[in-house]
């Protein structure tokens, strides 16, 4: 459509150069050969160091200037101009083509010339259309054709022979005319068309889009709550969560799985911590046991194994994004810690600081400023960590 568009303009600006353009053989009108033996005077007059600008003329007269408005302008120049009239005024009641004006001047003031007496064609096209000039001294061809019944006086056979001679003329003319007004609606109709297919296609691409956005986050919503579920189910059998080393081929995978279905165990021994856990997340836990008073874990982001990477009893500004709450110092509830300065922290990089510990509806595209928690998530202490277990149920407001 693109191509076709494009076509269409070309035609245009060809057919509007034809319009504006005059062979250089074809007999000119009148006012077209008075206008160029005019322009041909201004400018050998102005090579011989006494005319005005060509811009002030214009100025003078907007329609056009003849030899005769030069000579109201020059005639104080005396001989000087009179020579220049002369020569020029003799050829003015003739009649010829652009190559006859050509010949009336050098090559170098031609240079100057037709390029004002172009730009005037094309600022007047309705000189154009008008017959071309009949030299004094020769008669018409319709004339020639019929002059016996001319010299009788026969009027009615002028008519058609000058009808004839007018037509001639005009045929030329008006085809640039019809060509430029077919391309033009012919440009039109395609620009139209293309404009509105545009129109279409981008709705349907997003409309697309948005089927494939709201399908992409169902499916991420049901893979995030059926892993929540088996991981859950799993650590409520066997005590320990399941996961998968990158560095462990398919085989150890499933004979560790085997193993963890066959001989369960109820919990197991407190690991050290790792050199980014501090020693926080364990001293609270035996405090929580003995007084069975909650505790609250301020915890950062989940890392790929749903490991909560650090975790402390004061808030961390910059690190803290979750607040867990624990009465046994084994399992626990979680949920985003309600404080405008962490949902900032947090919705920079949702995919790395929510996706791991929660699930909603696109919460990987953020559309608001506020983080609520419509149901807390649950974590189980885990090998010297607290895992996540159940993901928290979040959206966003604001």
């Amino acid at each position: 459509m693109k191509r076709i568009t494009l076509l269409m303009a070309a035609i245009i600006c060809l057919a509007t150069t034809a319009l504006a353009q005059i062979s250089e053989n074809q007999t000119l009108s009148t006012t077209l050969w008075k206008q160029g033996i005019a322009t041909c005077a201004h400018y050998t007059a102005h090579a011989r160091g006494f005319a005005k600008k060509i811009d002030e003329i214009k100025g003078k007269y907007p329609q056009g200037y003849t030899l005769d408005d030069l000579n109201e302008v020059y005639s104080n120049q005396g001989r000087k101009w009179e020579k220049i009239y002369n020569e020029f005024k003799q050829e003015e009641d003739k009649s010829g083509t652009i190559n006859d004006l050509k010949e009336l001047v050098t090559p170098q003031i031609w240079k100057l010339v037709e390029p004002e007496f172009q730009a005037y064609i094309t600022e007047h096209p309705e000189a154009m259309q008008e017959a071309p000039a009949q030299p004094a001294d020769k008669p018409a061809d319709g004339e020639e054709a019929n002059g016996e019944e001319q010299n009788n006086g026969a009027d009615n056979a002028t008519a058609p022979a000058a009808g004839n001679g007018s037509s001639t003329v005009s045929c030329p003319a008006n085809l640039p005319l019809w060509l430029s007004i077919i391309g033009a609606l012919l440009g039109l109709c395609a620009l139209l068309t293309a404009l509105s297919n545009r129109g279409k296609i981008k709705e349907l691409r997003r409309s697309f889009a948005r089927e494939i956005d709201r399908t992409n986050a169902n499916l991420q919503e049901f893979s995030t709550d059926a892993a929540d579920q088996m991981k859950a189910l799993s650590i409520r059998l066997t005590g320990k969560a399941i996961r998968k080393d990158a560095d462990l081929d398919e085989n150890v995978q499933e004979e560790a799985q085997q193993i963890v279905e066959e001989e369960p165990v109820e919990a197991y021994p407190a690991e050290e911590p790792a050199a980014e856990v501090n020693e926080a997340e364990v001293q609270p836990i035996e405090d929580a046991e003995d007084n069975n008073v909650p505790l609250n874990l301020f915890m950062s982001r989940p890392d790929e194994n749903d490991d909560f990477t650090r975790v402390s009893d004061t808030m961390e500004p910059g690190n803290s994004i979750y607040v867990l709450t624990t009465f046994d110092g084994e399992h626990g509830t979680f949920e985003v810690i309600d404080k405008p300065e962490v949902h900032r922290f947090a919705l920079m990089m949702p995919a790395e600081n929510l996706i791991r510990a929660c699930s909603g509806n696109a919460i990987q595209i953020p559309s608001g400023n506020r983080i609520i928690t419509d149901r807390a998530g649950e974590a189980e202490f885990i090998n010297g960590r607290w895992h996540v277990v159940v993901k928290a149920i979040i959206h966003y407001e604001g």
